[in-house]
């Protein structure tokens, strides 16, 4: 029986998936298990996007594991939390709860198709003072991943950044980096670990550097991508959609560039976008950013140029939050951004203004970076870029954007790691280093004395840095009275041009509780449904833990894939639908 369509279509399945992240994989994972045909469609040449890049983390309230790390929870004081944190005006509350309720579900169709996770008992909430904030727990860790079970596909797998990986190389889990980043007791023996079992797989020093023990990110997306080869899942690489295709009113496939033809690909029941978002589109970064923006300061995926935003756009799908992105401070090493995730917490370093000022507790959650450089309504320019400084004793005790502690890599060993075109400036003194950077000398070093000040005290009376749990999970346990606050006072001095950089962007296609996107009246657009980045994030503006990026993404793609498969229960059954 022919279909009654008037498109005329190459070929056809039941659900096409624009993307290939985490939520991308996990979607075509549970749409096979549910009975459908799924084709699965990367712009790039690599599997993974910025799920790949990632920590890897997912933040799970009330998981089913949490008592097993010593931390009860419960949705009402997970609730709480979020609704504490996140703006009533950016995200509803039934939109808070669907996600409490249903992260635990999909954590455990997670696990139950092997990809492992965990919950990590010392990774606090970032709102300490919020009602409902947890110790712990509720960020869980992906078990590491013999990349050697994804044959071939290992080298589709998109890789971490180098500032992610120990010696530029080497991958650790989120357990691991955080006791090796803290420089927490028996942080040598995991670095020692990791790198010997570097070392002695030979056959893969053979193929080339890339460490076959897959952790974080490249974990995720590398045990959803097993699963997907289990279940026979087409995954197309090089296949940009261009369009999606619309009949009476609903989305029934996609229009995609195929070796330079375009194709079209029906999709009997539905198409769900997991395409990423735009920050590496310098024009919608210009049209919808804070300014100055640049596509070089995101950390994101290269093929994130918002493409199905565009396309959901041109379809009359709404949007929202596209203000907003995953902020993050970024240094720029020659015209590569580096993300410090962690750096920012330790002693002995302050981030200042070009008149030598502080205006920040440095130690906050990466995603306020944004608001702490731009200002509350994203209207300061004067702060970018900012600067990061610190003296000999930092260099020496803690890592900096992938580059070794000088007790471990002397600088003599790395010289491409300093000047303009490295990662960082030097100077014998501080006031030469501010004149490098085109600081004003006399402010950097009043702001150096407080410092020094507030090292001795432990109280940073400005800033209130190291006040709190989320503060001190990165700070340097071995210093009193507060691991993150130490002097500016030994030199040589170091220091780089801050940006507000980021993660990805966090804005685009609105969707409901189903994942279903909505028309600019605010009614489902039927057969399209998105999940992640592609969307406007049902985290608001906020950023509430460790893993609130792709816990979201992750479930709203599996509630996605439940809904597309409910959804036009009356169309013909796929062998009734081919031409």
């Amino acid at each position: 029986m022919k279909s009654a369509s008037t498109q005329k279509f190459d070929e056809h399945c039941d659900a096409v998936i624009v993307g290939s992240g985490a939520a991308a994989l996990a979607a075509a994972c549970r749409l096979s298990d549910l009975g459908a045909h799924v084709i699965l469609l990367e712009k790039t040449g690599h599997i993974g996007g910025n799920s790949a890049m990632s920590g890897g983390g997912i933040w799970v309230p009330n998981n089913a594991l949490i008592g097993s790390v010593g931390i009860e929870d419960n949705d009402e004081d997970a609730f709480a939390y979020l609704r504490h944190v996140i703006p009533e005006e950016q995200v509803p509350d039934d939109m808070i709860r669907t996600y409490i309720q249903s992260a635990p579900e999909m954590i455990e169709y997670l696990r139950g198709i092997g990809v492992a996770y965990t919950p990590v008992a010392h990774y606090p909430d970032y709102y300490p003072s919020a009602p409902g904030w947890r110790p712990g727990g509720r960020t869980m860790d992906c078990a590491p991943l013999d990349g050697r079970t994804l044959g071939k596909d290992l080298y589709r797998l998109r890789e971490m950044p180098p500032a992610s990986k120990a010696f530029g190389r080497i991958n650790l889990s989120i357990t691991e980096a955080s006791k090796v980043q803290a420089v927490a007791q028996g942080w040598q023996m995991i670095a020692a670990k990791a790198l010997l079992q570097y070392a002695l797989d030979i056959v893969g020093r053979f193929r080339g550097k890339r460490d076959r023990r897959l952790c974080m990110g490249e974990a995720l997306v590398g045990r959803l991508l097993l699963a997907a080869q289990e279940r026979g899942i087409e995954i197309r690489t090089n296949a940009p959609v261009q369009a999606l295709v619309s009949e009476k009113g609903r989305i029934c496939g996609v229009a995609v560039d195929s070796a330079g033809t375009v194709r079209k690909i029906a999709a009997n029941r539905g198409v769900l976008v997991a395409s990423g978002g735009f920050e590496a589109d310098q024009e919608l970064r210009s049209e919808s950013l804070a300014k100055p923006t640049q596509a070089q300061w995101s950390a994101g995926s290269p093929g994130n140029s918002g493409d199905m935003i565009r396309a959901g756009r041109s379809i009359g799908a709404q949007t929202d939050l596209m203000q907003e992105a995953w902020w993050a401070p970024v240094v720029l090493w020659g015209d590569r951004p580096v993300v410090l995730f962690f750096e920012k917490s330790k002693p002995g370093m302050m981030i200042v203004d070009r008149h030598g000022r502080r205006f920040m507790n440095e130690a906050i959650t990466y995603n306020s970076y944004g608001k702490s450089i731009y200002g509350e309504d994203y209207s300061r320019e004067d702060r970018v870029p900012a600067f990061i400084i610190f003296d000999r004793t930092y260099r020496q005790k803690y890592m900096f954007g992938g580059l070794l502690q000088s007790s471990m890599s002397p600088d003599w060993l790395t010289p491409s790691a300093f000047g303009e075109d490295g990662l960082l400036q030097k100077a014998p003194s501080l006031r030469e280093l501010a004149c490098k950077l085109g600081i004003d000398p006399a402010g950097m070093a009043e702001s150096a004395d407080k410092m020094a000040e507030y090292a001795q005290t432990g109280i940073d009376t400005e800033f209130g840095r190291g006040s709190d749990a989320h503060d001190r999970m990165y700070g340097d346990e071995r210093v009193f009275p507060n691991p993150c606050l130490g002097p500016l006072a030994k030199a040589p001095f170091y220091g780089a041009r801050l940006y507000p950089g980021d993660i990805g962007t966090k804005g685009g296609l609105k969707i409901d509780q189903d994942s279903s996107v909505l028309d600019t009246s605010g009614t489902p657009i039927s057969g399209l449904f998105a999940a992640g980045n592609c969307t406007a994030s049902i985290m608001g503006e906020k950023y509430p833990g460790a893993g609130c990026t792709l816990g979201p993404a992750l479930t709203m793609a599996f509630r996605g894939a439940n809904a597309l498969m409910q959804s036009n229960s009356h169309l013909n059954q796929r062998t009734n639908q081919r031409l």
